[in-house]
């Protein structure tokens, strides 16, 4: 189970730092309202990591975003 929190917890950070690149306030808010809270600490990535319910919340919210980004191009 650690070795799937660590890939989640590695994942979350990198999707985490792809919704800055967007640089688009109203993603940023959405992923901070249902994704990962503003300005995540570590703890913050284990405490998503290790539950289900709020890992596959955050993975929703991301996919929505990038869907969304997408249809905009």
């Amino acid at each position: 189970m650690e070795n799937i929190k660590s890939i989640r917890k590695s994942l979350l950070k990198d999707m985490h730092n792809y919704i800055l690149k967007l640089n688009d306030e109203s993603y940023y808010e959405w992923w901070t309202q249902y994704g990962v809270p503003d300005e995540p600490t570590e703890e913050d990535y284990d405490f998503i990591a290790e539950g289900n319910s709020l890992w596959d919340d955050a993975v929703d919210i991301f996919s929505r975003i990038v869907k969304e980004t997408k249809e905009r191009r």
